[in-house]
């Protein structure tokens, strides 16, 4: 506005003078035109005879009085004859004078200049009192600086006033501009700005000129429709991240410039980042695992280039193998580039089907192994008979023996294997019913306690309970299962001379469950197997399978299925050298 206002009053100013100037030019012609007239005037009655008496200065002094001029006669030699406002006899030579010499040259000339004699700006008009005389006399009029300063307005006065009615007019035109224009489109501008900042409930206010409304009305419906779309969209995305979220399979988008832009719960718990500090963070930052990295980079690898030359990104699938809470998780990972240029990262969770083909696996190579080594045994014992059946008695009753055994070891593992196919079906349903511990103790204590004493083992069962005749609700067919094959690991492990105690007492850790608890006196377990004890097959005793004598491997993983159908849970503490406890916390 500024510029503009300089650029306004400098025009102005130029305007003023030029028209002053002009002005002044046209008064200073008009005068001149009217001492013109005023010269032929004053020839005509006082200068009728050509001679300048007494009588005829007289007379000029009377006409320039009238006429409101000064008059004055030259002489052809310059010398100035007559003069109403000075003395003549003091003047200097005029034929110098511009408007004398253009007499003389022309007839009759006139020029505006300082006067010399007066000190001040004058209008003169010369003519030659006889025009065949060049050098003859020249009579000269003029209207001195007090006669037509009247008719000559100040330049000061005239630039001056155009420049302060300028001001005005530009201070009404800045303020009428400000109010219909700029003031409305500043307001407009900083409430845009807000909107396209995520103001979006925030609407301009209309202003101004019709036109300023009219724009103003234009981006406020554009407002509205962008509001009601990005309300569509939060909608949207609210819903996808609900269902996003309802899902187990960890789930992570990771945009075009390597933000996490999505992140379910799963994921966030997976990677140990909280959504609200993972959303907008670099992805590197949030995840920590080489193998999702390694996902990601690969997602974003092109392959070839398809028809129209445009890059061709292939789906990304692998299984990883991630360590949490102390253990190995399995996952089937793919990495899929979307249509912005970002990445998704789904992970399943596939730890227990791996697990299970894992035991599978372990399971018939384990199987394969007990059964072909009792099987192997009777094959090679009755070979061994046949030959010697009627000429070694004392080798014969050896074989007799040993397919004896290994045939109770046969039977032993495929009753087990019937147990544990039973307590791992998912269809199986407790029977809950009121037990009175003393008869759980009774049947263990007639089935085992023979076993015991042959091993040379001292058997005993502890009630602790508050209550000991107090029943409890179980499934005795379950717990009778469970007390058999710990009672029964516990004799088969145990030297001769040791000891076995089954207590049972209520559970501190857990009101109102109960605890079954077998503790022996035996050589204990290595803490690298405690992990593993549970697993079918396993036996910490490397030699597996090396006599009759020996466990099948089943046991615990039969108490633990059992345990885990009533509800409960099963933990084991070994020391080497000081025994073995396992614990039974079964709920009411």
């Amino acid at each position: 506005m500024a510029p503009f206002a300089a650029t306004l009053v400098l025009i102005v100013a130029i305007c003023a003078g030029a028209v002053h100037y002009a002005g002044v030019r046209a008064v200073h012609r008009q005068q001149a035109r009217d001492l013109d007239r005023l010269v032929a005037l004053v020839r005509r009655q006082a200068l009728s005879t050509g001679e300048l008496t007494p009588e005829v200065g007289a007379r000029l002094g009377e006409l320039a009085g009238i006429l409101d001029t000064r008059i004055t006669l030259v002489a052809g030699d310059g010398a100035v004859l007559f003069d109403t406002h000075a003395d003549a006899g003091t003047m200097a030579n005029h034929n110098r004078r511009p408007e004398i010499q253009g007499a003389r040259r022309a007839g009759m000339d006139s020029s505006v200049r300082r006067s010399g004699t007066l000190d001040e700006q004058s209008v003169y008009v010369a003519e030659l009192l006889d025009p065949a005389k060049p050098d003859g006399m020249v009579l000269r009029l003029s209207y001195p600086r007090p006669a037509w300063v009247v008719d000559d307005a100040p330049i000061g006065l005239i630039v001056g006033g155009a420049i302060v009615a300028a001001m005005v007019a530009m201070g009404w035109f800045a303020l009428l501009l400000h109010r219909r224009w700029i003031g409305p489109a500043i307001d407009m501008a900083g409430s845009a700005e807000r909107i396209a900042g995520g103001e979006w409930a925030l609407r301009l206010a209309p202003a101004g000129a019709d036109e300023m409304r009219l724009f103003a009305d234009k981006v406020n419906a554009v407002a509205d429709h962008a509001q009601r779309r990005l309300d569509e969209l939060n909608d949207r995305r609210a819903e996808l991240e609900t269902m996003v979220d309802t899902l187990p399979d960890p789930i992570l988008l990771i945009d075009a410039e390597g933000r996490v832009a999505l992140i379910n719960a799963p994921a966030a718990a997976m990677l140990s980042a909280p959504r609200e500090k993972a959303l907008g963070r670099n992805a590197v930052s949030v995840i920590t695992d080489k193998s999702i990295l390694q996902l990601w980079t690969d997602a974003q690898r092109p392959a070839d280039a398809i028809g129209d030359g445009a890059p061709k990104y292939p789906r990304v699938q692998r299984d990883i193998r991630l360590h949490r809470a102390g253990g190995w998780f399995t996952y089937q990972a793919a990495g899929i580039r979307t249509a912005a240029g970002g990445v998704l990262l789904a992970l399943r969770d596939v730890s227990a089907l791996a697990d299970a083909m894992r035991m599978k696996t372990d399971f018939v190579a384990n199987a394969s192994h007990e059964l072909r080594t009792p099987i192997a045994a009777i094959k090679i014992a009755f070979e061994t008979l046949r030959d010697v059946l009627d000429e070694d008695p004392e080798q014969t009753d050896r074989c007799v023996n040993i397919i004896d055994g290994h045939m109770r070891r046969l039977e032993e593992m495929l009753a087990d294997l019937l147990d544990l196919s039973r307590v791992e079906s998912p269809e199986i349903t407790p029977q809950i019913a009121a037990v009175d511990p003393t008869d759980l103790f009774a049947t263990a204590r007639s089935t085992l306690g023979p076993l015991a004493r042959e091993r040379g083992l001292s058997l005993s069962f502890v009630d602790e309970r508050p209550e000991p005749g107090e029943t409890i609700r179980t499934d005795a067919r379950l717990v009778n299962l469970v007390l058999k094959n710990l009672v029964e690991n516990a004799i088969k492990f145990t030297p001769a001379g040791g000891t076995i105690t089954v207590r049972l007492s209520a559970a501190d850790d857990a009101p109102g469950a109960w605890s079954l608890g077998v503790a022996d006196s035996g050589a204990g377990i290595a803490p690298e197997h405690l992990e593993r004890v549970f697993e079918r097959f396993y036996q910490v005793d490397p030699v597996r399978g090396g006599g009759a004598g020996r466990g099948t491997g089943l046991g615990l993983a039969i108490v633990k299925h059992a345990v885990a159908a009533l509800g409960g849970t099963v933990s084991i503490q070994s020391r080497i050298g000081q025994g073995t406890t396992v614990r039974c916390v079964i709920g009411p």
